[in-house]
């Protein structure tokens, strides 16, 4: 009963031994956190871009690692896991939050967006979900969820306490009503803060002891790093930005980890990639997979075929 989660699905067989011990000797996110940072190259995004708005389309570098973040998860689901009670469970779902600050100035509010999508999203929608979630936060005086927030604080200490204990006590028996996790902003597959947008640098952040959040991922601002030509030898300035992420070694390995962030590298490198969704992407390389497996039995086939063939017009052959 205290296992089974509206927001996931219980792991029962991990095939880890060592894995499934972890949330018993590591039991917070912030003890189990690795840290990884990476620069990215940002010209070939950036060029993604502008051949986008000639077409009239309006595509940001959030935009496409929102949605390299979306592909990543869908094609390697181990990522979106999460612990809670010391046991581990696949997200049922893929949710990005992210901040929203309603005015860029010192008295702006800021709002947690929480985004849902899924295996059918393309790089236009992701986009189109975005840009929605921020109109609706800019466009109010409030979302339900900072309403009811904002009403809890409000409360007698005393009563915060209780409040938040019992809503942990919940959370970690797997009891946490669905319409209750939907008004606190820390249920989700990864955090994503923005800092290149306020003109920061990334950072490295904490991982949220409450809620599901196992990754969360500090995007810098752009600036300009060196490379080394491997033609000519000579150094060359190029727009970079760098990505600090934060995990919960719980839900995955490292290989598998690292596995994953060459898929991510791969999808910042040609953002046209994402122009299908994960679903057609995993479909198409289970096609192309199958299809080698075909040519290389048919291959197989005709060489036994033409080893009979010879053995049967040189029978002799074989005994030399």
């Amino acid at each position: 009963m205290f296992y089974r989660r509206s927001d996931g699905t219980l792991v029962r067989d991990t095939r880890d031994p060592i894995g499934d011990i972890m949330p018993y000797i590591m039991r917070g996110r912030n003890e189990s956190a690795v840290y990884y940072s990476k620069s990215y190259c940002v010209e070939n995004i950036q060029k993604y871009i502008r051949e986008q708005r000639k077409k009239g389309e309006r595509i940001t570098v959030f935009n496409i690692i929102s949605a390299a973040c979306l592909h990543t998860f869908t094609r390697r689901p181990n990522l979106n896991r999460f612990v809670a009670g010391r046991r581990l469970y696949q997200h049922n779902s893929f949710d990005i939050l992210y901040v929203v600050k309603t005015a860029l100035t010192d008295e702006g509010l800021e709002s947690v967006a929480r985004v849902r999508f899924d295996g059918d999203d393309t790089l236009s929608s992701v986009r189109d979900k975005m840009a929605e979630s921020v109109d609706e936060i800019k466009g109010t005086t409030g979302k339900e969820d900072d309403r009811f927030i904002g009403m809890v604080t409000k409360l007698p200490r005393f009563l915060k306490r209780f409040i938040v204990s019992a809503a942990r006590a919940l959370d970690f028996h797997g009891m946490m009503p669905k319409s209750l996790m939907e008004l606190i902003p820390l249920y989700s597959s990864i955090f994503i803060s923005h800092m290149g947008s306020i003109g920061g640098d990334a950072m490295f952040h904490h991982l949220y002891e409450f809620g599901t959040t196992s990754v969360f991922c500090a995007i810098g601002r752009i600036y300009l790093k060196p490379y080394r030509d491997i033609r000519t030898e000579e150094v060359v300035w190029k727009k970079t930005i760098d990505l600090n992420i934060t995990l919960d070694e719980r839900i995955c390995d490292g290989y598998y980890f690292i596995k994953s962030l060459e898929l991510f590298d791969s999808l910042l490198d040609n953002p046209a990639l994402m122009e299908m969704t994960p679903n057609e992407t995993i479909a198409a390389a289970e096609k192309a997979r199958q299809e080698r497996e075909q040519h290389v039995k048919a291959k197989q086939a005709a060489n036994i075929e033409e080893y009979w063939e010879d053995m049967m017009e040189h029978p002799d052959r074989g005994e030399e």
